[in-house]
């Protein structure tokens, strides 16, 4: 039985539960992504689902939900923005939780976007990223390993 965003919404708002409720509108904003719909997403991200992580101090949602506005940014070109988001929103937390999962995706998203960019000396920071994910890839024995590994070799 699937729950519509009209049912889950109010139920989570009459129990009081902030999470949930910010959980519920950032799955809404990655269909919403999906479809295209950049600006609502983003919208909601920062304005919906941003604020309530910061509010309860969720450090790992954050920097998920802040991972999520660097997608958009990037899909729209501002490099720049979601190049910092990666690097001082994103990375520091989880080398700080020791996420080693999260840590490798979000390397490799920031070494495509600095592929993507391409200044000078973004292709040695990016070959130097995806090492870092692929030994971690390779460490948890996960399938995105050879994802890695091919985005590497698209780097030499």
């Amino acid at each position: 039985m699937r729950i519509r965003r009209e049912e889950a919404l109010p139920v989570y708002e009459r129990l009081g539960d902030v999470r949930e409720r910010a959980v519920t509108m950032g799955k809404i904003a990655d269909i919403l992504q999906s479809r295209g719909d950049l600006d609502e997403a983003l919208r909601i991200r920062r304005e919906e689902a941003l604020p309530v992580y910061e509010r309860l101090g969720d450090v790992r949602l954050r920097a998920v939900t802040m991972g999520k506005i660097a997608d958009i940014l990037q899909s729209r070109g501002d490099l720049d923005e979601a190049l910092r988001i990666r690097r001082e929103e994103q990375l520091p937390v989880y080398e700080r939780l020791g996420d080693v999962r999260e840590l490798l995706v979000c390397r490799a998203n920031l070494a495509m976007a600095l592929q993507e960019r391409d200044q000078p000396g973004d292709r040695q920071e990016a070959k130097r990223l995806l090492t870092l994910a692929l030994v971690s890839a390779a460490s948890l024995k996960i399938p995105e390993a050879a994802t890695v590994e091919a985005l590497l070799k698209k780097t030499k």
